[in-house]
């Protein structure tokens, strides 16, 4: 049985999954198996998989919660590193982080790496984590670990329950909070992953995306924050909370300013009066609300 299994989840990916298994198939650490999920691909992102030696399960689209709960279900490896279906790792990855991982008690380990935009724009991507509490200030405020650069034990995500079939976006984020209210986090600061921000990721980031930021924190987080928290002394406890009404803030500002470019100023002032209730003491989300709602200033005290 492989110490790892590399887990990927695509959707018509066709373009990019070789080069993504490619890199696998390039790491120096051997004791892997590779599991990837076709999460109803009308193209021949499966059979590109199979064709790179990967084990493949073909499922009905259902979003990436439901494709990662299967996949950490069926994965047969003690560890699973995930990769996405355009993203691509450095030769060293697995083996840097192996060894990182074989020297702490952490059940996750994530790394730094890069963001290549379309054009061939690269971004150096460095999380600082100094003064960090706990694992919360790995993913709090925001989620801030590349999904493709984690390395994470098994059965701890099974102890916690999985990731939410439910979370059709930002899946990962619900993974990493319940993983992080009972387990320690190890960051690697050397650059691991190329990250690739395609045009279509990037349109996938409007409103929906921050909806589904929203609808995670309000419907997943704070009604979890007692189990979430649990184990957190009362001042960091409060801290993290504000952080997720921080976050829902942000969200919705973000929601608000989508509206406004798709035409519905009325939507659009809505949602930024929200947002000002959520996170009153947010600079962005002030300036984000004044952007929404000029010329018409006053409006900000209107009905939700």
């Amino acid at each position: 049985m492989p110490r790892v299994t590399v887990c990927m989840t695509v959707y018509n990916g066709a373009k990019t999954v070789s080069e993504s298994l490619e890199s696998v198939h390039a790491q120096t650490y051997r004791d892997f198996d590779i599991l990837v999920l076709d999460d109803g691909s009308t193209d021949d992102s499966g059979i590109i998989a199979m064709g790179l030696g990967a084990r493949v399960i073909r499922v009905a689209n259902a979003g990436t919660g439901a494709a990662r709960n299967r996949l950490v279900a069926e994965a047969k490896g003690e560890l699973i590193a995930f990769i996405d279906s355009d993203d691509t790792w450095l030769p060293n990855k697995l083996e840097r982080q192996l060894s990182a991982l074989d020297q702490s008690d952490a059940a996750l380990i994530h790394t730094d790496g890069w963001y290549v935009y379309p054009g061939n724009e690269v971004v150096a991507r460095d999380l600082s984590l100094l003064g960090a509490h706990s694992s919360f200030d790995h993913i709090l405020p925001n989620n801030r670990i590349i999904n493709s650069s984690v390395v994470f034990r098994r059965e701890a995500m099974l102890r916690v329950g999985n990731f939410a079939s439910e979370a059709v976006r930002c899946s990962d984020w619900y993974g990493w909070m319940m993983l992080a209210s009972k387990y320690e986090f190890c960051h690697l600061p050397e650059k691991l992953v190329r990250y690739n921000v395609l045009s279509t990721s990037l349109a996938n980031s409007g409103f929906r995306f921050h909806e589904a930021q929203y609808k995670l924190i309000t419907d997943l987080f704070l009604p979890k924050r007692a189990e979430l928290f649990s184990e957190l002394t009362a001042a960091c406890r409060d801290r993290y909370v504000r952080m997720l009404y921080r976050d829902a803030g942000i969200a919705l500002s973000a929601m608000a300013r989508h509206k406004k470019r798709d035409g519905d100023p009325s939507g659009a002032r809505q949602l930024a009066i929200r947002a000002l209730r959520t996170s009153p003491e947010v600079f962005r989300v002030w300036t984000r609300a004044l952007s929404v709602c000029a010329p018409s200033y006053g409006s900000l005290s209107g009905p939700v």
